[in-house]
C-alpha cells in the first residue's frame, strides 16, 4: 500500500483492511494510545461497541501491523441519526459523505508519520464522489496538521462529542488567496469565529512569532473541476 511509503521502519509494516476478527486489537490499541488520562476535550474516547459496529459494516478500517497492530484509521460512512453532519457540511441529506472518524498510533511509533499514512490510505479507500471530512480539536496540533497536509481544510469550529470544540475539516480541493492570508493562533478561537463567518478557511500551517504552531487563514478562490 502506498501509505506505507510514508513510514521508514525495518522491517516494514504490513498494511491491510481490518474486519470483525480484529476487534480485540483495535480496542486494545485505542486504550494504549489514549493513555491513562482520558481528555475528551482533545480526543474523543470510543467504546468497544463502536469499534464493533464499524468493523461490522458501518465503515472501513485500515491497519498497520508489526508484530501486532500498531496503527489504524477509520473511514465511517454510516452515521447514527444523532450524529448527522449534513447541516454543518452544507450538503443535502443523502449526499455520500465519509468521515475520517478516528485513528490511533502506538506510543512507541509516534513521530513516524503513521497518522498521516492512515489518512492517505483512507482517502484511497473512499468511493469516487464521496465528500470526505474529519474533525480535530484546536489543541490537537498533530491531528489537524496531518489533515491539513492531506488536503483537509478547516471550514468551521463546531461543538461536538459532549460540547467540546472541534475543527470541521473538509477535503474540498479549493484554492486559496494566499496574498490575503493571515496567521492565527489555533487556540485563539475568538479571532477565528469572524473569519469563518466571512467564509475564510484555515488552509495551511506556519509558525507564530513565539515559535508555536499557527494556522494560515484565507478566503477560497475556487474549486478545481
Amino acid at each position: 500500500m502506498s501509505a506505507a511509503a510514508a513510514v521508514s521502519l525495518d522491517p516494514p509494516l504490513a498494511w491491510r483492511e481490518l474486519g470483525p476478527q480484529d476487534l480485540e486489537e483495535v480496542d486494545a490499541l485505542h486504550r494504549v494510545a489514549m493513555g491513562p488520562v482520558v481528555r475528551p476535550e482533545i480526543v474523543k474516547p470510543e467504546s468497544r461497541a463502536y469499534f464493533q459496529s464499524i468493523l461490522s459494516g458501518r465503515g472501513r478500517v485500515i491497519g498497520a501491523f508489526g508484530a501486532n497492530l500498531v496503527a489504524y484509521g477509520i473511514l465511517q460512512h454510516d452515521h447514527a441519526p444523532s450524529d448527522r453532519w449534513e447541516d454543518e457540511l452544507g450538503v443535502r441529506e443523502g449526499t455520500p459523505v465519509g468521515r475520517l472518524a478516528g485513528a490511533s498510533v502506538h506510543p512507541d511509533l509516534r513521530g513516524r508519520r503513521l497518522q498521516r499514512a492512515t489518512i492517505t490510505a483512507r482517502i484511497a479507500m473512499a468511493p469516487r464522489g464521496m465528500l470526505l471530512f474529519s474533525t480535530a480539536a484546536p489543541a490537537n496540533t498533530a491531528s489537524w496538521a496531518s489533515l491539513l497536509a492531506e488536503g483537509f481544510n478547516i471550514h468551521n469550529i463546531v461543538l461536538r462529542y459532549g460540547g467540546f470544540a472541534r475543527y470541521l475539516m473538509v477535503r474540498d480541493n479549493a484554492l486559496y488567496d494566499r496574498n490575503r492570508a493571515i496567521l492565527v493562533d489555533p487556540l485563539d478561537t475568538e479571532r477565528q469565529t469572524p473569519l469563518f463567518a466571512q467564509g475564510w478557511h484555515g488552509f495551511g500551517q506556519a509558525r507564530l512569532p513565539t515559535g508555536a504552531p499557527g494556522l494560515l487563514f484565507a478566503p477560497p478562490l475556487s474549486r478545481p473541476s
